[in-house]
């Protein structure tokens, strides 16, 4: 099995088991939901005023970031740099991971940063999303783009040497080169969590009467992946525990929130009253809405 047909194997196998996993919701009953029930709205609505928001947003972490970037490019850590730097300033926490070093664990987070940005391709294919499969791209390259964004901006702000950058060991032109210094935070971390948590986000959006057990190993799925990639990072040498942390926080925050924010606001119940007269009685008429309809 040749090296691309393993990479291309361990992008497509999460597809392979959410699409698979997921599959029993074209069925009728609905196989996720409680009592096998599926007959809720959709979730999401879509115009260019409320996108506004998130565009002018999108637009300006993308290019906060590229002009960031532009500006540090020439900014190599020099030699009088890398002789300064010691590990007794860094926290205890990261003060330990300066020795990692692993190119299986960073071609794993590789894996996984790729195919979890993949995820979105799993809407098209869904029934009771690719009926909304415009709202959900738009979602989807918002997630992308803010998260790139500020990741983007973050590194280049931070300008913070990588743990390889402290070890004695790395040969000098590795720690000159301009990635060096662009350890805080993870990009693998918050792109990894910022779509595992968007997916499900969007999943439990569709299927809010969703079966507990599927609930917990879908949650538990957008927590641990991402747990997971921070840990290749890690050990690969590549961020320090703080820069993971981080970029989990922000990826997850990320991708909650954007379709939080395109929820369809639900129309508050409104109680009024009426007096009413007639030949044999005289009364108050009591009117209370709920949702779409009224009940007296």
């Amino acid at each position: 099995m040749s090296k691309y047909f393993k990479r291309y194997f361990i992008v497509l196998l999460p597809l392979v088991f959410i699409n698979n996993t997921l599959a029993q919701t074209n069925e009728d009953p609905c196989g996720v939901c409680i009592g096998g029930n599926h007959d809720e709205p959709r979730p999401y609505e879509l115009s260019f005023k409320h996108e506004i928001p998130f565009i002018i947003t999108s637009v300006l972490t993308v290019s906060a970031g590229f002009v960031a970037q532009s500006a540090n490019n020439e900014k190599f850590l020099n030699i009088d740099e890398i002789n300064r730097l010691n590990p007794d300033g860094l926290s205890f926490l990261d003060r330990g991971t300066i020795y990692n070093s692993s190119t299986k664990a960073a071609s794993y987070s590789d894996f996984f940063r790729t195919s979890m940005t993949l995820l979105p391709i799993y809407f098209v294919s869904n029934h009771h999303t690719k009926e909304d499969i415009w709202p959900l791209v738009a979602m989807s390259l918002e997630v992308f783009s803010t998260t790139f964004g500020l990741t983007n901006l973050a590194k280049n702000i931070a300008r913070r040497p990588r743990p390889f950058t402290y070890n004695t060991e790395t040969p000098l032109e590795k720690k000159l080169k301009i990635d060096a210094k662009r350890s805080f935070f993870s990009g693998h971390t918050s792109h990894t969590a910022a779509f595992t948590f968007f997916m499900a986000k969007v999943v439990s959006d569709y299927h809010p009467n969703m079966k507990s057990g599927f609930k917990a190993v879908m949650w538990s799925g957008a927590f641990l992946i991402p747990a997971t990639t921070a840990y290749l990072r890690v050990k690969a040498g590549r961020h320090f525990p703080t820069d993971v942390m981080a970029g989990y926080a922000v990826g997850a925050l990320v991708g909650f929130v954007v379709p939080h924010l395109h929820k369809k606001k639900k129309e508050k119940s409104i109680m009024s009253w009426q007096p009413f007269f007639s030949d044999d009685y005289t009364g108050l008429s009591l009117s209370l809405k709920l949702g779409q309809g009224n009940k007296k």
